[in-house]
């Protein structure tokens, strides 16, 4: 399908990032929780959905996956109520909820939109709250995750287009599942994994291009073949130097990969000059935490929770300790 599957059709199919939220809200009998922030260029609105109450004094900020292209399914939404119900009930944690970011989809808005997006409720949070950075945690699934990695990389080398965010100190931590960083589809994982997962090539270079806005205009849906984008939308490009003060950005950094991705060749990669420069620059390596899940495909410590998992994983108990240790009371 995803072989296949053309963006009308997609939309077709699939509803929006707020209209699922809403369906989401409806099932579970709860009241939808809508933040709406205006953009700081006076065009138009962000909108962001509260999971967990808005006045938690611990926010994760959460960046969906989809390729850039696609919507919030309803699996995030059950994921992130367990994880947010789960803490709090935990009464070793302060109070925290999770705001999902409705960006909006390529191909109908192109890089660095998404980007304006993430950095301006960031903003808001921090500026409009009565939250600290320390308060507010970032994090993001496969394209979600390269966007956070955008996000970081824009507060340490400013993006000229982007709101820049301005810190008094690093936010809580981010947590990446599966990060897209690069878009290259030649790394040997590709390869050896491609039964295994569930992301074809073709896919990922059509919606890469459809996010930098690089597609054939007589054919949007060819295969563009290959694609490359700069220091912030596809965060492997830079060498180790880049990254270096990330930790006076972020206080902790969490990784998570599965050895059945065709991502892990590249993630293990970005991972290794991610962790150079955060050393060199002075991070602690103790902040700085990567586990790579042997026999796991694509996001599933998300996955697990989409298809209806009950019992938690060795990864779904590692991401919830790692949180609770940096929020507890």
């Amino acid at each position: 399908m995803l072989t296949h599957i053309t963006i009308p059709q997609s939309r077709y199919l699939n509803q929006s990032t707020t209209q699922r939220y809403l369906s989401f809200c409806a099932q579970q009998g709860t009241e939808p929780q809508t933040l709406t922030v205006a953009r700081r260029d006076g065009k138009g609105t962000v909108t962001a959905h509260w999971i967990g109450s808005p006045d938690a004094e611990k926010v994760l900020l959460f960046l969906h996956g989809g390729g850039y292209t696609q919507p919030a399914t309803e699996g995030y939404y059950r994921y992130f109520t367990r994880l947010v119900t789960d803490l709090n009930a935990s009464g070793k944690t302060k109070e925290v909820a999770v705001l999902v970011l409705a960006y909006t989809l390529a191909p109908e808005a192109t890089y660095p939109t998404q980007l304006q997006e993430a950095a301006t409720i960031v903003l808001y949070l921090i500026n409009s709250t009565s939250r600290s950075p320390a308060d507010v945690f970032l994090s993001g699934d496969s394209a979600g995750g390269g966007l956070t990695m955008s996000l970081l990389s824009h507060i340490l080398h400013p993006h000229p287009d982007v709101p820049r965010i301005e810190l008094s100190e690093p936010l809580g931590g981010a947590l990446l599942y599966s990060p897209w960083v690069s878009f290259r589809t030649d790394h040997q994982s590709f390869a050896t994994n491609a039964h295994k997962d569930m992301l074809p090539p073709i896919m990922l270079r059509r919606w890469a291009a459809m996010y930098l806005d690089r597609t054939n205009s007589n054919n949007p849906e060819a295969d563009p073949g290959s694609v490359s984008g700069d220091s912030y939308s596809e965060p492997s490009t830079e060498p180790a130097f880049w990254w270096q003060g990330l930790h006076e950005v972020v206080g902790d950094i969490f990784i998570w990969v599965g050895g059945n991705e065709v991502f892990v060749d590249a993630v293990r990669d970005f991972k290794n000059v991610l962790h150079h420069g955060w050393k060199n620059g002075g991070g602690r390596t103790q902040r700085f935490t990567y586990v790579e899940a042997p026999r796991e495909a694509h996001i599933q410590p998300i996955m697990d929770v989409m298809t209806s998992g009950e019992m938690k994983s060795d990864s779904q108990t590692a991401i919830e300790e790692w949180y609770m240790a940096r929020l507890e009371r």
